[in-house]
C-alpha cells in the first residue's frame, strides 16, 4: 500500500503545481482541499491501514473522474496538469485494487 501512497502523493503535488500554475486564480484554490486530505490519507497508507485504503480507492475513482472531466474543461490549469493526476489516480486505484484484493489472509483453522 505505501507505493500507492507515493502516487497518491505525486497527485497532490500536481493538485499545488497547477494551482500554482494558475497563479492562485480563485476558482482554482478548491484544489487544495484534495491535496490535505492526500496528505492524511498517504499517512494511513503508510501504516497500512485497510479501512484506508477502501477510503484512498474510492477517492481515487471519483478524482479519477473528475480529472478527466477537469481535462476537457475550461479550467486556467493547462492539460497536463490534469492528465498527470488522472495518471496519477489511475495508477493509486489500480495499485489499492490489487491491495484490497489481496487483502489480509484468514487463518486456517
Amino acid at each position: 500500500m505505501r507505493i500507492a501512497g507515493y502516487f497518491l502523493l505525486v497527485s497532490a503535488v500536481l493538485h499545488v503545481v497547477g494551482v500554482a500554475l494558475a497563479g492562485f486564480a480563485g476558482e482554482t484554490l478548491i484544489l487544495l482541499v484534495p491535496t490535505v486530505f492526500y496528505v492524511v490519507l498517504f499517512a494511513g497508507l503508510a501504516r497500512g491501514k485497510m479501512w484506508v485504503a477502501w477510503i484512498t480507492f474510492i477517492c481515487m475513482v471519483i478524482g479519477s473522474a473528475g480529472a478527466l472531466s477537469a481535462l476537457f474543461g475550461g479550467w486556467p490549469i493547462p492539460a497536463w496538469v490534469f492528465g498527470g493526476i488522472l495518471a496519477a489516480d489511475v495508477i493509486t486505484a489500480l495499485l489499492l485494487f490489487v491491495a484490497i484484493w489481496a487483502g489480509p489472509k484468514p487463518r486456517d483453522a
